[in-house]
């Protein structure tokens, strides 16, 4: 197998790789913007009227998902002009290529930035406190914060201690409600002394961290994305070269094979 042989099965390679990367940053950051609305929709609305701000935790999964997008579009173009053998096709990938690679790289450094600090942290703690105050009025807020209680494995909205100035006993959500064992499953006592309960964490200090691992797992996902994009670059345009030369190499042959006929 020659270089052209070499360089088009390591296109179609890296492309599918690069594809991969793209979906997989696509549904992650489909995942991300699923879990920030579901604190965004709990809040109360009527605070929220005349607020038309867009906060970075808001913003990134957006940013993401259209730079997967790109990457997704860019493959496609890789994987055409590797089957067609057109330096034109080539040429159109590699200038999409460069864009894409300085998008990703772009999006990155955005959210490492500009998301990844202190007012994500600011914007989810002051969601879970609205959420928190809803869901002493709204049984149904109550009902869908427990349930993130659960899954985040949180307690209120700063610390635990927030539900003993308006409860006798802490919600089932901060606590293991059943244990599954030999015996039969039974409910634990949830009171304030409850232990498990006491030493868990606010829900704003877990979904903070969570909101910034998120966003650095993207980043990086991104940044490798990028490096990926790079190698399929020069992959590129060593096959653009390697096309040029079986021209060349046919158009001399062909020359020559002329002169032997007119000899």
């Amino acid at each position: 197998m020659g270089s052209y042989g070499i360089s088009k099965v390591t296109l179609y390679v890296l492309n599918t790789v690069y594809v991969i990367l793209g979906l997989a940053i696509a549904a992650a950051s489909i995942w991300f913007f699923c879990q920030v609305n579901e604190f965004t929709t709990l809040r109360n609305s009527n605070h929220y009227l005349l607020d038309y701000t867009v906060y970075w935790p808001q913003a990134v999964p957006w940013i993401f998902f259209i730079v997967a997008l790109m990457v997704i579009g860019v493959s496609a173009c890789g994987f055409s002009s590797a089957r067609k053998k057109s330096r034109g096709m080539i040429t159109v990938f590699v200038t999409a290529q460069s864009i894409a690679i300085l998008c990703l790289l772009a999006a990155a450094i955005v959210a490492l930035v500009f998301a990844d600090n202190k007012s994500t942290d600011d914007f989810v703690k002051d969601t879970v406190w609205d959420v928190y105050f809803q869901a002493k009025a709204d049984n149904d807020v109550a009902t869908s914060f427990g349930l993130i209680e659960r899954k985040l494995h949180c307690c209120g909205a700063d610390s635990p201690r927030d539900y003993k100035n308006w409860k006798n006993e802490f919600p089932m959500s901060c606590c293991d409600t059943y244990y599954h064992g030999f015996l039969d499953a039974y409910t634990i006592d949830c009171e304030f002394t409850n232990k498990l309960a006491n030493e868990r964490h606010g829900c704003s200090t877990v979904a903070a961290q969570y909101a910034r691992i998120a966003i650095k797992v993207l980043s990086g996902a991104t940044i490798f994305t990028a490096i990926i994009g790079m190698m399929s670059l020069g992959v590129a345009v060593a096959l653009s070269k390697s096309i040029a030369k079986r021209r060349r190499a046919q158009a001399l042959k062909n020359e020559s094979e002329s002169k032997k006929v007119l000899l």
